[in-house]
């Protein structure tokens, strides 16, 4: 009896405080139309923990960022001015950040099928990249740590583009999914959560030649995106934090690429007495006017600061400087006149990780 008892006390132990690679399934997976998901925008100079393996940390304890929030939608496909384009899908993502652009999703029992996606895209306008002639797995059940696999998918892209109007080409790629690691997810403000896991999704798509008579055609475009997300099903169905870094190529030279971390727990700021070191920030005029607005800073010692304007998703559009900044009153002219209609944020970072942002609006 006492053996017994002695056997009954160790599971109960091991069961109360031992920790288990969760296991994603379309139960704890898969998002409902009524339900939507707030993020913090954190800087994009966070560095991805690149830690895999099993029972390992995920250390984001100094993830920082700028006081951005925004949020992710999931609705009924059938409810959105695109559905005809996606006659198959059972739902449909969007965001806050960016109306316009929306991702159309088949759930089964088995797997999570991407059917493309409608996107304002700059350079090209609002773009349909329907996966019709071969849909993209992004997800199959049941997934777990150490689980792998790779599809080819295959379709359209068309896009409006001025002043020819609507142009097509065909686009085919490959997805990698990969559960690389399990663990214990730290945070700021001392949160940490174990049983997380880790999926990596590599993804390359090429489009062929974009034909834009009587303008040049278009020469075919790589589009490459890694796509490393944290999730704990029992807390939520969405990631705890995302990292998405994206670029696309064109004859071998990158032409554009954004990286965009975002967190459903709050994320570290800059203190009262960082803030202290940048005094003083103006924007001027805001909304920006006439393609242009101007920033100045007065500072209380000489520092060298980074400053870039960013989108709404934090994703860098231009640099303004990295230099020297004199004490007093410095100033700098913002091109505002690419920028689409929209909210900005002016990231100002100093040498020693000062950390400030701006919000200024598009007209």
């Amino acid at each position: 009896m006492k053996h017994l008892f002695s056997i009954l006390m160790l599971s109960i132990i091991l069961t109360t405080t031992g920790f288990a690679q969760p296991i994603l399934s379309k139960s704890n997976f898969c998002l409902n139309y009524v339900d939507s998901t707030t993020y913090h925008v954190a800087d994009t100079n966070s560095l991805l923990n690149t830690t895999i393996g099993a029972n390992v940390i995920f250390d984001y304890t100094n993830l920082k960022g700028y006081g951005m929030i925004q949020k992710a939608y999931y609705v009924d496909p059938a409810t959105t001015a695109n559905a005809s384009s996606f006659p198959t899908a059972n739902l449909a993502e969007k965001s806050d950040a960016a109306a316009a652009n929306l991702v159309y999703s088949l759930i089964s029992n088995d797997s999570v099928t991407d059917l493309g996606f409608v996107a304002d895209i700059i350079g090209f306008g609002l773009t349909t990249a329907k996966y019709n002639v071969d849909p993209e797995k992004i997800m199959r059940f049941p997934f777990q740590y150490a689980n792998s696999y790779s599809d080819h998918y295959a379709g359209s892209f068309s896009a409006n583009v001025v002043p020819v109007g609507v142009v097509s080409t065909n686009a085919a790629g490959d997805v990698t999914i990969d559960a690389d690691a399990w663990g214990r997810l730290d945070l700021p403000f001392g949160v940490s959560i174990d049983s997380v896991i880790r999926i990596k999704r590599v993804e390359t798509t090429v489009t062929e030649t974009i034909v834009l008579t009587p303008l040049p055609s278009i020469t075919p475009i790589t589009v490459h995106a890694v796509i490393v997300s944290y999730y704990k099903p029992s807390i939520s169905k969405a990631p705890l934090i995302s990292f998405v870094d994206a670029s696309y190529t064109q004859n071998s030279s990158i032409v554009q690429s954004n990286k965009t971390v975002i967190s459903q727990y709050p994320i570290g700021v800059v203190s009262v007495e960082e803030k202290s070191l940048l005094r003083g920030i103006g924007l001027y005029p805001n909304p920006s006017k006439n393609g242009s607005t101007r920033l100045s800073i007065n500072t209380e010692k000489s520092m060298i600061v980074k400053i870039d304007v960013l989108n709404m998703l934090g994703q860098k559009m231009d640099e303004v400087t990295n230099s020297r900044l004199n004490v007093g009153k410095n100033s700098f002219e913002i091109n505002t006149s690419k920028l689409n209609p929209g909210i900005y944020f002016i990231a100002i970072t100093s040498s020693n990780d000062v950390k400030i942002a701006k919000k200024f609006m598009v007209e």
